[in-house]
């Protein structure tokens, strides 16, 4: 709106409403009053530019996105803590805390133990299961302390451009008085949901079935889906959750729907079909991600996008015999399964 109040313009205008007569060389005082004046309100010009993008939600960022986004009850998410199970030989009590590869954690159930990280964001999920846990503190009979699976993934803060997506998500289908809209946002409400797929009616009036992913648009553990089941209808029907009463809600577990590919490769000399391999695989886990429970996106698994897919990667020239599943052909999965690259293999 202010990009034409540049330095240049705005001094030329002050030339040019300047007496002729008066010395306007470069070296004269009045030029350079001139100039600075011209400096000082493009910047301020620039300033209100930048305030002016930081109205809207689609140029806003940071914390000015944040307060825009949380107009509409969008509130940015906030790093969450990884929760591991544990395995003890001796029960441990209630926030005990454990020591693993320069991390701890704390016991958040004692039946069956979980542990939840004390440092928030995805470096609590990267410690291997089966690492030894060392406790702060003595517990009399405690020989055997193992960390186990991840529970529920721990996550970054959310980024601007994710928090953007739920942002126009909310504008464009309103949340509502138990729309299907509603139950989606109340899902995805609950840390450690990635994406979610609502089910109306799909056993009678009234009746509600939520199917999720969890963080990393895999099949969720039982603790997330307990966890989204107690958050929107921990007793069915009687709306002491954030369902309505007489709504009768089932969260589920979507279904795994593994993806194999396989195909011949044509490469340059610059790379290996282990590092093609490596790249496709992080390319296939992006591309599977955009089909997941994607309102308005078709759950199929497009060949010729598959192709692209490996044609993008550097050093690949071509491919032949590309199967998908064992077929060349584009693959259709239920609408309840999420899509998982499973073996990726390829010969040169």
């Amino acid at each position: 709106m202010f990009e034409q109040y540049t330095y240049e313009t705005l001094l030329q205008e002050m030339i040019d409403d300047t007496d002729p007569v008066l010395d306007l060389s470069e070296t004269s005082l009045l030029y350079m009053s001139y100039a600075k004046t011209a400096a000082k309100a493009a910047e301020q010009y620039r300033s209100l530019n930048r305030v002016l993008e930081l109205t809207f939600a689609a140029t806003s960022e940071g914390e000015y996105l944040k307060m825009r986004t949380a107009e509409m009850d969008v509130v940015a998410e906030v790093a969450t803590p990884a929760v591991r199970s544990g395995t003890f030989n001796v029960a441990p009590a209630l926030d005990s805390r454990f020591f693993a590869n320069d991390l701890y954690f704390t016991v958040i159930q004692e039946n069956p133990p979980l542990l939840e990280c004390e440092t928030v964001g995805v470096i609590g999920n990267t410690i291997p299961t089966g690492t030894v846990l060392l406790p702060l503190e003595t517990i009399d009979g405690l020989t055997t302390a193992v960390l186990g699976d991840v529970m529920v993934l721990g996550q970054e803060a959310e980024e601007d451009t994710d928090l953007k997506i739920r942002y126009e998500e909310r504008v464009t289908d309103p949340a509502a008085s138990g729309n299907v809209a509603h139950y989606r946002q109340w899902a995805r409400e609950v840390s450690g949901v990635g994406a979610v797929r609502i089910f109306p009616n799909w056993n009678g009036a009234d009746t509600i079935r939520i199917v999720i992913v969890d963080a990393e648009y895999r099949p969720p553990t039982s603790v997330l889906v307990e966890q989204v089941q107690h958050y929107i209808d921990p007793v069915p029907g009687m709306g002491e959750g954030a369902a309505p009463a007489g709504a009768f809600v089932t969260v589920e577990a979507a279904v795994a729907f593994n993806v194999a590919v396989t195909a011949k490769l044509e490469l340059t000399t610059e790379t290996t079909a282990a590092l093609v391999t490596e790249a496709f695989t992080a390319a296939l886990k992006e591309y599977l991600k955009t089909l997941t429970f994607q309102e308005d996106v078709a759950p199929i698994i497009r060949y010729r996008e598959v192709g692209a897919l490996l044609l993008d990667i550097a050093g690949v020239v071509d491919y032949d015999n590309l199967l998908v599943n064992g077929l060349a052909v584009n693959i259709p999965f239920p609408q309840n399964e999420s899509p998982i690259v499973g073996a990726v293999t390829f010969s040169v």
